[in-house]
């Protein structure tokens, strides 16, 4: 699984400006298969350039066409496929300190969210005239012989922002930047919940929960009271159980879809749960139907 972040730092492929941690970035259909799930670990906006994609989060589907737009949360994980060729995107890395920041110093209200449900991984947005205008002013900074000033930059990064929470579209984006500003940390709860299926190391969810590995075990202790290594096993366990009961994937794509590395050891832990292998577990829940 790649972090995507970290893959763009490191390449000379794509035109991109920094600023400490704000990116701006001219993102170009990636060579490598991004099927098996991309992950970050800091907040960005996207804008469609050219070509389509398919993006899938645990909640929903997303066909991205040119000229839309959304926010990615931080701490997220989804794959991406039937991506053309030709696809090109704009992407705004932007942390949550700096989204504090700008919110902060402007002295802006947000409004609470009157429900209970969290936004999907993926909060689309409406391309308004302004922000068309926006993103078509930072393209044009791609087409110069040298790069912009970096005032410059953090400016068209305050501007962003500023125009998201004062219009009177983004409803749910706002609503995210209210319970972002009124918690000192990512909620490890809701990015184990969301993202317990993915492939990743305790070290990147540590990443994904903005913690140190040994801040993140001790919270996660005090949380749960097991070790994040017992705790995702037992939710990928039930989630392959409930794959297998509700689904006609077969035994290899339960063991991906639940973030299992490899058959083998599927087979043995789900047997060790369950008293029966996948394929028996299967066979029972036909008769039993």
């Amino acid at each position: 699984m790649i972090n995507v972040l970290d893959f763009i730092w490191k390449t000379d492929l794509y035109k991109k400006f920094q600023v400490d941690e704000l990116l701006f970035v001219e993102f170009k259909c990636p060579a490598d298969d991004y099927t098996s799930g991309i992950w970050w670990h800091n907040n960005f906006f996207a804008f469609v350039l050219a070509g389509e994609t398919l993006l899938k989060t645990p909640q929903h589907e997303h066909t991205l066409k040119p000229g839309d737009c959304f926010f990615a949360k931080k701490g997220s994980v989804l794959s991406l496929s039937e991506t053309q060729e030709d696809f090109c995107e704009l992407l705004i890395f932007v942390p949550d300190d700096f989204i504090k920041s700008v919110i902060h110093k402007y002295k802006i209200t947000l409004p609470k969210d009157p429900t209970p449900n969290k936004p999907d991984t993926i909060i689309p947005l409406v391309a308004d005239d302004v922000l068309l205008i926006y993103f078509q002013s930072l393209l044009s900074y791609f087409s110069m012989p040298s790069p912009p000033p970096i005032a410059l930059l953090k400016l068209k990064f305050e501007e962003l922002i500023v125009h998201i929470v004062s219009s009177h579209h983004y409803s749910s984006l706002k609503y995210y930047f209210d319970e972002l500003c009124a918690r000192a940390k990512p909620s490890i709860k809701e990015i184990m919940e969301a993202n317990f299926f993915s492939n990743l190391s305790l070290n990147e969810f540590s990443r994904l929960c903005a913690r140190s590995l040994s801040g993140f075990k001790r919270e996660f202790m005090e949380l749960f009271h097991t070790t994040p290594g017992k705790w995702l096993l037992e939710k990928r366990l039930e989630y392959s159980k409930y794959l297998l009961e509700t689904t006609n994937l077969t035994i290899d794509e339960v063991c991906v879809e639940s973030g299992f590395e490899n058959r083998s050891h599927f087979i043995r832990v789900f047997k060790n749960k369950f008293s029966l292998t996948p394929g028996k577990f299967i066979l029972q829940n036909k008769l039993q139907h």
